[in-house]
């Protein structure tokens, strides 16, 4: 029993010493280790490790060939978000645009509060990729990440005719009749709000849980680098976001911001002239 728990633990460390051994043969000249390092990727047997490694060997090696399975592991379940975050920074090493598409459904699918650390990377993927379906992506986010923050911010602790100080049972940040914090996503499954009573006191792990951790809000951050992103595209975004204007109304924060990247942009290409 306790060697088969050893040959556990190594397996991990073994699997991804020999990625990265097919990765060094590949550089001096065997082709034939590019397609097991894209195999180890697409088969959900090996180590979760393992396929983290021979994602990221695949964006440092940059050929389009991986790009199909590449996508094709974004679509499977996945408990963890590690990997798919390193999917989508090595298609955007790769930098084929057919990856957008694939990204933004990804997005999609990516809502909770827990995947933001992988739409954060989906985000800055796309931006580093590039294209016109990139920045249309990336507007659509900003729209959504526009209309979340719009939404807290009428949530107002004052009362719109009285200034008093409120106290609301709902809504993001704020607190119910108790006193006590609500989530800013609920769980439908588990019967909506959750009170801070309510919130598991430990992990699947073991791990303690702090409840006022659990109540971070990212779309700050988001929305941050969704500007970013739109901005390192360039003049392609341009494009889009003015397209955007004539067919979407728009909230007067998210008119103003589309206005600032554009200006961002046009800025840099202006110095960059300039520099020439």
């Amino acid at each position: 029993m306790f060697k088969k728990v050893v040959i556990a633990l190594i397996l991990p460390i073994v699997s991804c010493t020999n990625v990265n051994q097919m990765h060094r043969k590949y550089l001096e000249g065997d082709e034939a280790q590019f397609d097991r390092i894209v195999e180890i990727v697409s088969r959900t047997d090996y180590p979760y490790a393992t396929r983290r490694k021979a994602t990221q060997i695949l964006g440092q090696i940059g050929d389009p060939r991986a790009t199909p399975v590449l996508i094709a592991a974004l679509q499977g379940y996945e408990q963890r978000t590690t990997l798919k975050q390193d999917v989508v920074a090595s298609l955007a090493q790769i930098g084929d645009q057919t990856a957008a598409q694939p990204i933004g459904r990804l997005l999609d699918r990516s809502l909770n509060t827990a995947d933001a650390d992988l739409r954060m990377a989906a985000v800055d993927a796309l931006g580093n990729l590039g294209g016109k379906k990139s920045a249309e992506i990336l507007v659509n986010a900003l729209r959504y990440f526009d209309l979340l923050l719009l939404r807290d911010e009428q949530r107002s602790r004052k009362g719109v005719f009285t200034g008093e100080e409120q106290i609301f049972p709902f809504g993001p940040m704020l607190t119910d009749s108790t006193g006590r914090h609500s989530p800013r996503f609920s769980n439908p499954a588990m019967g909506g709000l959750l009170g801070q009573d309510q919130y598991p006191q430990m992990s699947m792990f073991g791990t303690p849980i702090n409840p006022d951790e659990m109540q971070y809000d990212p779309t700050p951050e988001e929305r941050d680098r969704t500007h970013r992103s739109l901005v390192l595209i360039g003049e392609e975004a341009v494009m889009v976001i003015e397209d955007f204007f004539v067919d979407n109304e728009m909230t007067l924060s998210l008119r103003n911001e589309l206005l600032e990247i554009v200006t961002e942009i046009k800025g840099v290409k202006k110095n960059e002239s300039v520099d020439d």
